[in-house]
């Protein structure tokens, strides 16, 4: 088997969390705070490894500097092979703040920093490891040109792409689209790329997100659950939990996702099991802290 490849952001989260979320101009006490790996890329980088007995190689750009180091002592702790990031000087590693309220709704500020130098050097390194690689995940923290040329490539080498289409970009061009095996959006980025409100329509949605270009679509829905449309239709029901923190569930979806993929399971099994691994990261705090080992989904 084959081993799985994120290309992606990698940030530091800086967490607060209180009765209700700042407005403008206004101080408040939080009740705690947390530091954790962050970024897109990273969390499912991390949610990868934690279900697959696969190397899970992590391809990103972070800066020489406290954060960075964090994230590289965090990388070897979940025995991700990082050793194709690059480090540099030219800016600071991307950072995250997020502030969760007493009903667990978030606001979150991004600062990619780094992670916006992702360009020609990571697409040659990624060319000279592709044999080794049989799925790639992708998300919209990094250039979208290097996205795409990502895409071209593993389209070409048959490696299978998944692709998280967040935090939403503004381009409305929407051809690369052909190259993603599996896109999957949330609801508001699944509502940005339509450019229309989908409430009641979810399945209809994912069906007309196909029609974009992607074998399959899986729309996720939060507590609502999820919908997808590529070898059949179908509305997954959600999973009830006693949901703690919901940060970073998508991209712990998104790895689980790869992890099953990579395995030879079927569409239906993968979805099932990313779905059980994104419940469980919601029932303890932080982001990619929170995701689920194998045996605890067994």
């Amino acid at each position: 088997m084959k081993n799985i490849l994120i290309a992606g952001s990698s940030n530091v989260d800086i967490t607060h969390v209180g009765e209700s979320i700042p407005n403008e101009g206004q101080t408040l006490l939080a009740e705690n705070s947390y530091m954790s790996l962050g970024g897109k890329g990273l969390n499912q980088a991390v949610s990868a490894k934690r279900l697959s007995s696969e190397e899970v190689i992590f391809l990103s750009v972070i800066g020489d500097d406290f954060l960075g180091k964090y994230i590289i002592n965090g990388l070897e702790k979940e025995k991700i092979n990082f050793k194709n990031i690059t480090i540099t000087k030219e800016k600071n590693t991307g950072s995250a703040l997020i502030y969760i309220n007493k009903d667990k709704k978030n606001h979150i500020s991004v600062s990619p920093e780094a992670n916006l130098l992702f360009g020609d050097n990571e697409l040659n390194i990624f060319k000279k490891i592709s044999k080794k690689i049989s799925i790639l995940l992708l998300q919209q923290e990094i250039p979208l040109s290097a996205n795409i040329e990502l895409l071209k490539i593993s389209n070409e080498l048959g490696i299978k792409t998944i692709y998280d289409p967040g935090p939403p970009n503004k381009s409305n061009n929407y051809d690369y689209f052909k190259f993603v095996d599996f896109l999957t959006p949330n609801k508001h980025e699944a509502e940005f790329i339509l450019g229309k409100k989908i409430n009641g329509n979810e399945l209809k949605a994912a069906t007309e997100l196909k029609n974009y270009g992607a074998k399959h679509v899986i729309i996720t829905l939060g507590s609502e659950g999820l919908v997808y449309s590529g070898d059949f239709v179908k509305f997954f029901k959600p999973i009830k939990t006693n949901s703690i923190d919901p940060v970073g569930s998508g991209d712990c979806f998104n790895g689980a996702l790869a992890s099953m993929i990579n395995k030879g399971e079927n569409i239906l099994n993968s979805i099932n099991f990313a779905q059980k691994a994104a419940s469980l990261s919601t029932k303890k705090k932080g982001a990619s802290q929170s995701f689920p080992f194998l045996n605890e989904i067994e």
